[in-house]
């Protein structure tokens, strides 16, 4: 085998034991797969999401209170991401610290191996210088007539028999012993460029090994940068939620009063709901009466003047439904009170349609409810429908406008006590609220 083709041979092991290890060259891949943009995205989508839930379970409290308490909410929704940036910033280092060992194991012993070939080598060339030199010196002698004997005069010009027989012997002797040293000579010559092969060999893999060692340091210190950045984001977090935190302990005192006077206030137009149902449907129970009276005949049908023009029930707007009705926990005061409507997160001037055919009775602004419009549906099965829009930026229908199901009857705002542009809405059966998940 010639020196190029071992030399060939050598590096494609070489190159196939280096495609075996980890590669230095591409960016350590943390525990889990990279996030791409669009997962960053939907992240940052879902925290605005539920911070728009937030906002608007903060409709009746003081604008200042309430943009403390999100931003609170927003640095404590961060801060589980943040630490998962930073569990795997820290998988990577250790990643990157042990492929950077690995490198510098493999570095340490193939120079180990360059230093043993290079003394093999040496060794072998002075042994080779050396046996070679011998041969050369028999060479020369013999050419001068006084190295070795001539076959013929080992026998002529013997003394004796016995003469003739030692001197065959020492000729045979010494025929065989420059022919041992020949092979040997052949031998070291053959190991000592075999070592020289493979040395040249390990050099290239050393060349190498000190290239990956280098890219090895470079991943592993951007990789202690990333560590470093990832813990300092959420320290960060840490002391910004520390300091929100108090400072929304201190608003909180400051605003108790402010809560107060809003449920008040709540407690009253809940009444005047009732109030306003109870004057609709005593005009309802008197068309009634009158379209009895003429036609001799009863039931429940709508009639002439009648808020219920018949049609099923619709969204006010078409929008996810983000707070159910209900009771619920409030967020800052922790105090517990029902959430007598639903409310869809909506762009500010977004067209409101009415949820079903019925008759404009209200149309007012208060600090609570914002600009609010209200439709009774009339009378269905012995109960008065109404159903309320709050909030408002606008309104498009007004007082006595009869109405289909989707009309627009005015537009999402962000006016009284909200925080953020949204729908308010309500079902009201005889001035109670009622789930409206039960009709739209």
């Amino acid at each position: 085998m010639s020196i190029s083709t071992l030399r060939r041979n050598v590096s494609m092991a070489i190159a196939a034991a280096l495609l075996a290890a980890p590669m230095l060259a591409m960016p350590l891949a943390p525990a889990s797969a990279e996030p791409t943009k669009d997962d960053k995205v939907a992240e940052r989508q879902e925290v605005q999401d539920r911070l728009d839930d937030l906002r608007i379970e903060l409709d009746d409290v003081n604008g200042d209170l309430a943009d403390t308490y999100l931003a609170l909410a927003e640095t404590e929704l961060l801060i589980p991401q943040a630490q998962q940036d930073l569990e795997d910033a820290q998988v990577a280092l250790e990643d990157a610290r042990e492929e950077d060992r690995k490198v510098g194991e493999r570095l340490e012993t193939a120079e180990e191996e360059e230093r043993r070939l290079s003394g093999e080598v040496e060794a072998g060339q002075e042994e080779v210088d050396r046996s070679g030199g011998e041969l050369a010196t028999v060479a020369l002698d013999a050419y001068k007539g006084g190295g070795l004997p001539n076959p013929s005069s080992v026998y002529i010009g013997s003394a004796s028999p016995q003469d003739a027989v030692d001197r065959s012997m020492n000729y045979r002797l010494t025929m065989a012993s420059q022919g041992t040293r020949l092979d040997t000579l052949r031998t070291d010559q053959s190991v000592t460029e075999n070592s020289a092969e493979r040395l040249t060999a390990v050099r290239e893999e050393i060349k190498q090994l000190k290239i990956d060692a280098e890219e090895a340091v470079e991943t592993m210190r951007q990789a202690e940068q990333v560590a470093s950045d990832a813990k300092t984001a959420l320290d960060d977090l840490y002391e910004t939620q520390k300091t929100q935190r108090d400072t929304l302990e201190q608003k909180k005192q400051q605003y108790e009063g402010d809560q107060t006077t809003l449920e008040q206030r709540s407690s009253t137009l809940d009444g005047e709901i009732e109030e306003l149902a109870r004057q609709e449907r005593e005009r309802e129970q008197r068309l009634l009466e009158q379209q009895q009276s003429s036609s001799g005949g009863g039931g429940n049908a709508p009639v002439a003047g009648s808020a219920n023009t018949g049609g099923g029930w619709v969204y006010p707007v078409n929008a996810r439904l983000n707070s159910n009705f209900g009771w619920r926990v409030h967020p800052i005061y922790g105090t517990r009170k029902l959430h007598a409507g639903v409310d869809f997160p909506v762009a500010c001037g977004v067209p409101v349609g009415a949820t079903h055919s019925g008759r404009v009775i209200s149309r007012e602004y208060n600090s609570r409810s914002g600009n609010k419009i209200v439709i009774s549906h009339g009378i269905q099965n012995g109960r008065l429908m109404t159903s309320s829009y709050h909030h408002l930026q606008g309104f498009a229908a007004s007082v006595g406008q009869q109405v289909s199901a989707g009309d627009t009857v005015g537009y999402v705002g962000t006016t009284g006590s909200s925080t953020g542009c949204h729908l308010h809405f309500e079902i009201h059966e005889d001035g109670n609220a009622v789930n409206p998940g039960k009709y739209i």
